[in-house]
């Protein structure tokens, strides 16, 4: 499919934005930029604007126009650069392994709408991110949360927010998504050595999504829980996603300044205090399987 221009809507820091930006990059997609500043890191609180409320009704980042087609999740984003004509012969949906259903590995590995809390790889990052965003939240000048309370068109996040900012909110979620992760990188553990080839010889969505997810878990200071002896396919892997050229232009090549100092100032060069209870929890699994 030929396209004339495309606009991405995004955030530095934003998971889902990560995603589709390593899309492009592994496509060879050129495209332009408009960085939004989330409600919840910045005081301007762009995803808030009308402007972006007339891209995105949601309010949230990644937003895509595509010859003035806008799409706003990112799986379907992704879905459809793979059907553009970009510098890169690369297809993001051959599946080499007959036993992996793609279609249900992205939504695990993704922050899908509808899916249950913490039930997912993808859904449990957040729950891990909590902390770290409340800390941010916190930060923000009162008149960003009376624009966040009037103007965020989702309940659910306008509720989070507030709670963040005027109680201690995020102090236990972590704990709710230990077993559960550690029972997910298990699982995946297990997925890689069905198979390896799908993992190792091509590159697909699921690869993309799993690049970032990695990346937050190195972000929440809880990469060492993907280098145990519990998870040494997952360790291989990992490795393996880091030598991806995409993985500095679409993750490592947008961070700034204020993103590393939020992660230095929170976690003042310590591991995550749910790190160990992470590890504990993959001994006692990988003992029982």
């Amino acid at each position: 499919m030929e396209h004339k221009e495309i606009i991405l809507f995004h955030s530095n820091w934003s998971l889902c934005s990560q995603m589709v930006r390593v899309a492009l990059y592994e496509k060879g997609i050129s495209f332009n930029e408009r960085h939004i500043k989330l409600c919840d890191q910045y005081p301007e609180g762009e995803n808030l604007d009308e402007f972006f409320l007339d891209i995105n009704p949601l309010g949230t980042v990644p937003a895509i126009k595509i010859n003035e087609k806008i799409i706003c999740d990112s799986a379907i984003i992704i879905k459809e650069l793979n059907s553009l004509q970009g510098s890169k012969e690369i297809n993001l949906y051959k599946n080499d392994n007959n036993d992996t259903d793609t279609d249900t590995l992205i939504s695990e590995t993704t922050i899908t709408e509808g899916v249950k809390f913490a039930s997912t790889l993808g859904t449990i990052l957040p729950v891990f991110s909590a902390p770290l965003i409340q800390y941010m939240v916190k930060k923000l000048p009162f008149k960003s949360i009376v624009k966040i309370l009037l103007r965020h068109p989702r309940k659910d996040r306008k509720l989070i927010f507030l709670s963040m900012y005027f109680f201690n909110f995020s102090k236990n979620l972590p704990k709710m998504g230990i077993k559960k992760f550690a029972t997910e990188l298990i699982n995946f553990e297990n997925r890689l050595s069905k198979n390896n080839k799908f993992f190792y010889k091509t590159f697909s969505h699921i690869d993309i999504n799993m690049m970032c997810l990695f990346n937050r878990l190195k972000d929440l200071q809880l990469e060492d829980c993907l280098n145990t002896n519990k998870t040494p396919l997952i360790k291989r892997y990992w490795n393996h996603l880091k030598k991806r050229d995409s993985y500095d232009e679409g993750i490592l090549n947008y961070y700034t300044e204020k993103e590393f100092s939020i992660i230095n100032d929170f976690y003042q060069n310590k591991s995550s205090i749910f790190l160990n209870p992470i590890i504990e929890e993959l001994e006692l699994l990988k003992g029982n399987s």
